[in-house]
């Protein structure tokens, strides 16, 4: 079969004969003038496609999504739809995925490298109690609803550039502060958290409130913030405590192993799940 397969751009009349995958997804792509779509071929049938696009906020890697029909898997046509639109490519792809899984070993079959690691980021209900026990008490927390209008956004924004500037830094483009703005406008006001360092922030655990579970991200407001493992400690205890208080089942976290203050504050967290993995080629 390998022999015979074609590569082609997508056409608007493949989607609608692609029967594994998202292929409802495929045709907002070609829209999307950053968008590269692939689709691997066989005897006249669509049996692979790539997408390739550069995201609004983080544009120093192009990320991929490779779909394989089943029936067609372990003939390398999934490797070669990555190899063309690598060689489409002026910068590194990238995509994430559970570590172990299957797609992990395909991304690193293809000289996959992590550039950065999520860790386990489920905490569930069962362990609210501990981790309020070992975060200690939350004095000088407040909720974000309490400060001006617009900080929750500034702050959002703040802390999101200074974490990711030195491995994905986010493209200084009004587009890209579009996003961190809508971003900032799904916050759970009310139950963000900010810990309070002589009257200023010093840490804040963002809360989204999901579908699920409310999501955190946490982290202090600068990287050399004072007292900011204690602060950060004291602003995730408060969430924790919240969720404790009106009945949530679990909270996802989000967030690095190499953030400064998250990442070890995670390790000491029962944190449950796999870690993600950023990968690159």
């Amino acid at each position: 079969m390998v022999e015979h397969v074609g590569f082609r751009d997508l056409k608007i009349d493949d989607i609608t004969g692609i029967e594994f995958g998202e292929p409802g997804s495929l045709a907002g792509w070609l829209d999307d003038p950053s968008a590269n779509v692939m689709v691997a071929t066989w005897r006249g049938r669509v049996v692979g496609y790539a997408v390739s696009w550069l995201a609004a906020v983080h544009r120093t890697r192009r990320f991929i999504d490779v779909e394989v029909a089943p029936e067609s898997r372990g003939r390398r046509i999934g490797s070669r739809l990555v190899e063309r639109v690598k060689e489409r490519s002026d910068r590194p792809l990238a995509t994430k995925t559970v570590e172990g899984s299957d797609a992990e070993g395909f991304i690193r079959s293809l000289g996959g490298v992590p550039y950065a690691i999520c860790p386990p980021l489920e905490l569930p209900r069962r362990q609210f109690g501990r981790v309020v026990a070992m975060l200690g008490g939350h004095r000088d927390v407040v909720p974000v609803s309490t400060l001006s209008p617009g900080e929750a956004e500034h702050l959002w924004a703040q802390i999101y550039r200074w974490v990711h500037q030195d491995w994905s830094p986010v493209d200084d483009s009004e587009k890209a502060r579009e996003v961190l703005r809508s971003e900032a406008s799904e916050l759970d006001l009310d139950h963000t958290a900010i810990a309070l360092v002589d009257g200023q922030p010093a840490a804040v655990a963002f809360v989204f409130d999901d579908e699920g579970a409310p999501t955190v991200c946490a982290e202090t407001v600068t990287p050399d913030a004072p007292d900011g493992d204690q602060a950060l400690a004291a602003a995730v205890g408060r969430v924790v405590a919240d969720a404790r208080d009106r009945g949530c089942r679990r909270l996802q976290f989000d967030g690095h192993e190499a953030d400064p203050h998250f990442g070890p504050l995670a390790h000491r967290l029962p944190l449950e799940g796999s870690r993600l993995l950023l990968l690159e080629i």
